[in-house]
């Protein structure tokens, strides 16, 4: 998962899994129309760290209904997590993902099925975060059929305390008429909002995960992930038997890791090379790149880093800056691929830092061959 949208190991044992998992690609735009429905609804976000920057969101906002808007901020729950928990449910759906077949299997579906699944995903968190454990199946169970005392202990168990009191209202409506509401809230987005981007999205991802697909059974499920999230080295949980990679053109440059059940899925920023841009125009990960070095303090952080890995807390000491404004200097550098996070399931949320340098080496032939079109233009 990147900075900015921060992976979250769903971790129940300290142990890691087999490196050899199976690897599944997934390019159905149904998961980006609920990843743009949570970053754009997500107030946790700070969308001008995003490829499409603030003022798509802004008018993807402006562009959303009323109504809308306040039913989203009602079931989104805080930060969106229903959202959240929806992707995964989207990978148990039925082949195809489309959005339309997607979206009504989920109009379909036994409605404590649904409450059981949301609250699964919203108590694994309580595991993720190194507390007392996930709730147990008994309990997720009695609030899936309407135990709101259950309901209450395990958000209790799994949030923090100003999240409660929404998250319990939202499980306060029938569950007939929430299963209604999402359903029918998914819909709306897509036609009255998504749809304006849907083909030009649509075409990219599904071209994403065709040349992501010929590859990936070759390779080791970690270095995959390292690879595709540009240097996020991340431990696989125990428990995990499935990776599913999902590229994304809403979460560009950054990625999203989460953990469903037995399912890790990784959503992914797509290369460039997948969208439609101006021939003329440099590839956008290598302005970030250059933008990336042109800052003093990030430009110390490369340094320090070359001798070694390193913690957000040794960074801060270093620069004497804020752990805020640090956080900001590393994602700005990992979106350019300058830097590699490692994440120890051991340790919980615990994040080591360290240099790519051959990025570096890539970063100098690139921009060579840039610029020699131009050269040749000029000797013409």
């Amino acid at each position: 998962m990147a900075e900015l949208i921060t992976p979250r190991q769903r971790v129940r044992e300290l142990a890691v899994a087999p490196q050899r998992i199976p690897i599944e690609v997934d390019g159905a735009v149904a998961y980006e129309v609920v990843l743009t429905l949570w970053s754009v609804f997500n107030d946790k976000q700070e969308n001008a760290n995003f490829d499409m920057g603030p003022e798509w969101f802004d008018e993807l906002v402006e562009s959303t209904p009323e109504d809308l808007r306040e039913e989203f901020e009602l079931l989104g729950g805080p930060h969106c997590q229903v959202w959240l928990s929806i992707l995964g449910l989207i990978a148990a759906a039925p082949h195809p993902h489309d959005p339309e077949s997607v979206f009504n299997w989920i109009a379909e579906l036994n409605p404590q099925r649904l409450r059981r699944w949301i609250l699964g995903y919203i108590g694994d968190q309580a595991a993720a975060h190194g507390d007392a454990g996930a709730p147990s199946m008994s309990l997720i169970e009695a609030a899936a059929q309407g135990d709101q005392e259950a309901v209450k202990d395990i958000l209790k168990a799994s949030l923090k305390p100003d999240q409660v009191e929404p998250m319990t209202e939202l499980f306060e409506i029938d569950p007939e008429q929430f299963r209604d509401r999402i359903a029918t809230g998914l819909r709306r987005f897509r036609e009255e909002v998504f749809s304006k981007y849907e083909d030009q999205f649509s075409k990219a991802i599904a071209a994403a995960a065709a040349a992501r697909r010929s590859i990936a059974s070759r390779d080791n499920a970690k270095d995959v992930i390292e690879e595709v999230t540009n240097g996020l080295d991340y431990e696989i949980p125990l428990g995990v038997t499935r990776v599913i990679l999902v590229p994304s053109v809403v979460v560009r440059p950054l990625s999203l890791i989460d953990r469903y059940r037995d399912s890790l899925m990784v959503f992914y920023g797509l290369a460039d090379e997948f969208i439609s841009l101006n021939p003329e125009a440099p590839p956008s990960w290598m302005v970030r790149f250059y933008k990336a070095l042109s800052d003093e303090k990030r430009l110390r952080i490369l340094r320090r880093l070359s001798e070694g890995d390193t913690s957000l807390d040794e960074l801060t000491e270093l620069l004497d800056l804020s752990k805020s404004t640090v956080h900001h200097h590393i994602t700005i550098l990992r979106a350019a691929g300058l830097i590699r996070v490692q994440m120890r399931s051991d340790k919980g949320e615990s994040k080591c830092y360290g240099l790519r340098p051959q990025a570096i080496e890539d970063a100098s032939a690139f921009l060579e061959s840039y610029m020699r079109p131009h050269k040749e233009s000029a000797l013409a």
